[in-house]
């Protein structure tokens, strides 16, 4: 069977840096493959370029192109970046492709058959990891999987991608002695670098997995390159790296130097206070546990997560964390899990955030959960940071407990509250705080003269 060739000649000029950054690509050893560094250092532009030859030198190929929203993956790479990077490579081979605007698909000519190019060619495909978009991911397999920043995507949909990277094809090229060559799955990140909590941070320089702490399977396959804006400034703005001089030295760690911070300066909760003080508990050796849960205010793909969260105390007055359960749910799903939760914890309370829904929120606790749940309403009258404050001291203190396998979506969450660069609402948070506050009785300078709070024992 004879492919189409493409009939035009490699124009681009790639920096010295970019070209020793490519080399990861070529070595078969490395499948996940991180290009860090500063603001227009030059990732994407160079990623796209490895992807392009990838799918030149092998007809049939899927490569998949990621952004967290897809509309800035079409907006940034399918309509801009991965263009010029074709243009500025094979002039005049965009002209010969199939590219379809509705469904953010570009297919080269390199299929079997002359008359008909497109059929068979490599495609790349442009996508996003919003919500809902999921069931259309898992129809395709792909050679290639890129995760333009990466910063902004949970490691879960890394692990996600991770099950689609399985095409395996041939290459029209040979070996020196004649024999094929196949194309190795591989797949590519580009980030800004943030904090070493961050999930990219313990993959690829701690070796870790995210999720859990443990070390990594085959850690070798996972290589980091670093970019730099000063390598790349034949194609910037000469005053652009001006720019970046004047930023804070936390911003010019990240976004001209391509560093990760130890920590953030601004945050209430620390790794290092975490770490220290992990410990695992049979829920028996617990007096009391609660599970307290944040409800989202909507109910479609881009709304927060409903936050839940198990803890309990033991006889000592310390906090251990259990169980992180937040998850994007409807109303229903979220009152089904947290009554399931209810049971396989044996807990006793349930708490709940009722400032956005108030009796609706109770009622589709008694209703889709259990009607005889206990539970707490409570209502959040202080700010967030506010409200965290005494839980942190607790942990600075050693008071609490995570357990020896991390929560990893919980704790990234954590460390990265206070920052400048935090997006969205803290929801795994806000449920761990009502939790840690119910058990710690930290409201206790709220309540009316007379009241005592009312000491229990569990009895299993």
């Amino acid at each position: 069977m004879t492919q189409t060739p493409i009939k035009t000649g490699s124009q681009i000029q790639l920096t010295a840096s970019q070209k020793q950054a490519a080399l990861l690509a070529s070595t078969s050893a490395n499948r996940y493959i991180l290009y860090r560094g500063g603001s227009r250092s030059g990732k994407s532009y160079l990623i796209s370029y490895i992807l392009l030859m990838r799918g030149i030198n092998t007809p049939g190929s899927r490569h998949g192109i990621f952004r967290k929203i897809q509309s800035s993956c079409r907006q940034t790479l399918f309509d801009l970046t991965f263009r010029q990077v074709m243009e500025d490579t094979f002039p005049g081979l965009l002209s010969q492709c199939l590219v379809s605007e509705s469904e953010a698909t570009i297919t080269l000519p390199n299929g079997p058959d002359p008359k008909n190019p497109h059929i068979g060619g490599a495609i790349f495909l442009f996508l996003g990891l919003d919500d809902g978009r999921r069931d259309k991911i898992l129809g395709n397999e792909f050679a290639s999987v890129w995760i333009n920043e990466c910063t902004e995507v949970d490691y879960e949909h890394v692990s996600f991608l991770m099950t689609r990277l399985n095409q395996k094809l041939q290459q029209t090229r040979t070996d020196e002695l004649g024999n094929p060559i196949f194309l190795k799955p591989k797949m590519f990140f580009d980030c800004n670098p943030n904090l070493k909590t961050s999930w990219e941070y313990k993959a690829f320089i701690k070796h870790t997995n995210p999720k859990d702490n443990t070390k990594l399977n085959k850690p070798w396959q996972w290589v980091e390159a670093k970019l730099n804006p000063e390598d790349n400034s034949d194609n910037i703005d000469e005053d652009y790296l001006d720019t970046l001089g004047n930023l804070s030295i936390r911003e010019k760690r990240r976004f001209l130097a391509g560093e990760w911070s130890d920590v953030n300066e601004n945050a209430l909760f620390k790794q290092d206070d975490i770490d220290r003080n992990r410990q695992d508990i049979a829920i028996e050796a617990l007096q009391r546990i609660v599970i307290a849960v944040d409800p989202a205010v909507t109910n479609h793909t881009k709304s927060d997560l409903t936050g839940i969260a198990v803890a309990g105390r033991c006889s000592r007055g310390e906090i251990y964390v259990l169980h992180d359960g937040s998850d994007q749910l409807d109303p229903q799903s979220w009152a089904t899990r947290v009554a399931k939760l209810f049971e396989d914890y044996q807990a006793d309370r349930v708490i709940v955030e009722v400032n956005q829904g108030g009796d609706l929120v109770r009622a589709n606790l008694r209703a889709n959960g259990h009607p005889s749940l206990p539970i707490k309403d409570v209502r959040a009258y202080r700010g967030k940071e506010l409200r965290a404050e005494p839980v942190a001291a607790l942990y600075e203190r050693g008071k609490v407990h995570h357990p020896t396998t991390a929560m990893a979506d919980l704790e990234e969450q954590m460390g990265s509250f206070g920052s400048p660069f935090f997006k969205g609402s803290p929801d795994r948070l806000d449920a761990l705080v009502y939790a840690i506050t119910e058990l710690a009785d930290l409201n206790a300078k709220e309540r009316t003269p007379g009241y005592t709070p009312v000491k229990t024992t569990r009895l299993r």
